[in-house]
């Protein structure tokens, strides 16, 4: 796969089919892996995909949207592109997708597959210029049950486990910053004037910062859960992105990041939407 997938890129930019290239590269050890930029037709060589390639590339597309990109691309990783292509932060036709069929990629942490690979739809990608590779969709629907458990807890419960774990935070904003979908570039969380948020880190303030950016990426959110792996104190964010899935999905039969002309729940209104939260 790295051969194919290395000649490939390096025609692409050969005949000027695309400015930069945005894979994978080898990192300090054999069970990492990094962002790997290229532009020398050259230098494709060092561009890998294994297991252990567990970054969202879809980040770096409004950093660099000024040029016509390809990016490698997983199967769940499409989504996101699909979703900011949705919200016009680029043309289709400036991004080349290569989508390359992943088996699942582990956590470093603890070096089992992640939660999200184990009933994983798109393993063998859809919706990408070129495809590399071949795997076996899981058979299994993505599953909700966790969330689904935890939302039969009490309040009193539910807010005890909250605070435990945004105690844990420190307000690095790690989160934040490989979110593929909080590009905006003045953050609420850093402004002074007018000042939002505290920069005294505590629980109750802690929680803000993580709610009031919830409600800014719901029906844009595609639970790709590079939130949750970059978290240094390990707070389960996978538990609120996932019930922004469900949620989406089950009050406005909206899936992010599937259909790039559809607009996002919050933006629209009609009469048939759910009114629940109203009192």
């Amino acid at each position: 796969m790295d051969k194919e997938l290395q000649e490939l890129i390096k025609k692409l930019l050969t005949e000027k089919k695309a400015e930069w290239a945005i894979g994978y590269e080898k990192a300090y050890d054999e069970f990492s892996t990094r962002p790997a930029f290229v532009a020398d037709p050259g230098d494709t060589s060092r561009l890998i995909f294994n297991k252990y390639c567990i970054n969202n590339l879809g980040l770096y597309l409004t950093k660099l949207k000024k040029n016509k990109l390809a990016v490698v691309c997983k199967g769940c990783d499409i989504a996101t592109v699909f979703e900011l292509i949705r919200e016009k932060q680029f043309k289709r036709e400036n991004v080349i997708i290569i989508s390359v069929a992943c088996d699942g990629v582990l956590d470093k942490r603890t070096n089992k597959l992640l939660e999200k690979c184990e009933n994983c739809q798109v393993k063998q990608p859809k919706g990408g210029d070129f495809t590399i590779g071949t795997a076996k969709n899981s058979e299994n629907p993505k599953s909700f049950e966790d969330v689904s458990l935890f939302e039969k807890k009490s309040s009193k419960e539910k807010m005890e486990f909250w605070n435990r774990q945004f105690e844990k935070c420190i307000r690095c904003y790690a989160c934040r910053n490989v979110c593929p979908v909080c590009y905006c570039p003045d953050c609420f969380a850093l402004r002074s004037m007018p000042e939002y948020l505290s920069k005294h880190v505590d629980a109750d303030k802690n929680k803000l910062f993580h709610m009031i950016r919830m409600q800014h990426v719901f029906g844009r959110c595609t639970d790709c859960k590079a939130c949750d792996t970059a978290c240094p104190v390990n707070i389960p964010l996978s538990i609120l992105t996932k019930k922004l899935a469900k949620d989406a999905k089950e009050l406005f039969n909206y899936e992010s990041g599937a259909d790039t002309d559809a607009r996002p729940p919050l933006s629209t209104y009609d009469e048939g939407d759910s009114e629940s939260d109203i009192m």
